[in-house]
């Protein structure tokens, strides 16, 4: 099964080689041994064990996020698996691959918080539903990428969490999962996608650092590395970028500064934080493609490498503007001459709080007073495509003071 995997990824770099048109350069190198962190994603096993202490006490807000995960459809103990051979992601086939991935996502944490091994059993079993049935995505216009960035950032999660605390999902199993991911995903993800909006390639860089992970494969976590660190810059703007922002590698059509402008939406000048989204839908494109760059930063900590650090003040100028936006705050119109339009919420923030309030101890006003007023205080629950229960795996409370937490 590993020769298989290691097969499959030095063909897609050979293939990537040749699309480019050009010889080996950074991105083709061979990856350094790794050894990976298991649970090593969204949470370490020493975060879990915090989380689920302070459910078990009653603390909040941990009490009141664990409810909503309970009480949520992907928590009921009948949930049964919908695998399709193929996923064309412009059917119902997408929605489908999503649910079931939040589902088991969803029944390994309430596995792991209650103890009842009932939800870590479903789990189990939808993972394996999968992962004997998924061999490809498809659909007309590439649409494939993005689901399979969707979906492959989660089906991981449920399964580092099994694969640290419940030994009745075998290797055998680990292995059948983990040739899914390479059969199904890995190929649409290797190259990115530097042509179209940020949160699309974001995504897919996403998935390949819970995949690289997940299948303890480091030439995949090294490629999300390098696209992230590529992409990034490209997606969230400082003035110290000079007079315009930086191309996406790979975007040739984007040359000009008049290109440039359009790709960013036309804003009516560049500011610390600016999202190259933020003119398009600054409610949910931005949103998507701030979570899917913090949920990979937050792996990558996990595995002792600090993207976080290395765009520290990138990260936090766009977190705060387009938290203050959401809250209300005046937006200048020499930003944006043609109106800025209040937009819906999506469960993006608490990670990004949870490491730069709680780890770094940085203030960021704006965000934590988006989560406490508006994002903890939605009546639906937190879930969103790849993002799920953040607000619970990732709360940060301010009273008793925050507590600094070790990985």
């Amino acid at each position: 099964m590993r020769v298989a995997r290691i097969l499959l990824l030095v063909g897609a770099v050979l293939c990537a080689v040749a699309l480019r048109g050009g010889g080996a350069g950074p991105e083709q190198a061979v990856a350094p041994a790794r050894t990976f962190i298991h649970p090593g994603l969204l949470n370490s096993q020493a975060e879990l064990e915090i989380v689920r202490a302070r459910i078990r006490a009653g603390a909040e807000p941990w009490r009141t996020q664990f409810e909503r995960m309970a009480g949520s459809r992907f928590a009921v103990r009948s949930w049964a698996p919908r695998p399709r051979a193929v996923v064309d992601a412009r059917s119902d086939d997408a929605g489908i691959e999503n649910d079931d991935a939040t589902a088991a996502y969803t029944q390994a944490l309430m596995g792991y918080f209650t103890g009842d091994q009932t939800y870590s059993r479903n789990a189990a079993a939808i993972l394996n539903a999968w992962s004997a049935t998924l061999q490809r995505h498809t659909s007309r216009d590439r649409q494939e990428e993005i689901v399979a960035g969707w979906c492959g950032a989660v089906f991981p999660l449920a399964a580092e969490i099994l694969r640290a605390n419940y030994p009745a999902w075998t290797a055998a199993d680990r292995g059948r999962f983990a040739a899914m991911l390479d059969r199904a995903f890995v190929p649409l993800l290797w190259n990115g996608n530097p042509k179209y909006n940020g949160n699309w390639e974001l995504a897919m860089i996403n998935a390949l650092l819970c995949i690289g992970v997940a299948n303890d494969d480091a030439a995949t976590f090294e490629r999300g590395l390098m696209l992230w660190r590529r992409r990034v810059p490209a997606f969230l703007y400082l003035r110290s970028d000079g007079p315009t922002p930086r191309r996406p590698v790979g975007a040739p059509d984007l040359a000009t500064d008049a290109a440039i402008a359009a790709y960013w939406f036309h804003p009516g000048r560049y500011f610390d934080g600016l999202c190259q989204e933020t003119g398009r839908d600054y409610g949910h494109h931005v949103q998507e493609g701030m979570a899917t760059l913090v949920n990979g930063a937050e792996i990558a900590f996990h595995q002792g490498v600090d993207l976080y650090g290395e765009n520290e003040a990138r990260i936090t100028a766009a977190l705060e503007f387009h938290a203050g936006a959401l809250l209300g705050r005046p937006v200048p119109a020499e930003y944006f001459p043609a109106g800025f339009i209040p937009a819906d919420l999506l469960p993006t923030w608490a990670i990004a709080y949870h490491h730069f309030h709680g780890r770094r101890g940085l203030a960021l006003p704006n965000t934590g007073e988006l989560l406490r007023a508006k994002i903890d205080a939605l009546p639906a629950p937190a879930i969103h495509l790849d993002m799920a229960w953040e607000s619970l795996t990732h709360a940060v409370s301010d009273s008793p003071p925050v507590e600094v937490l070790q990985r």
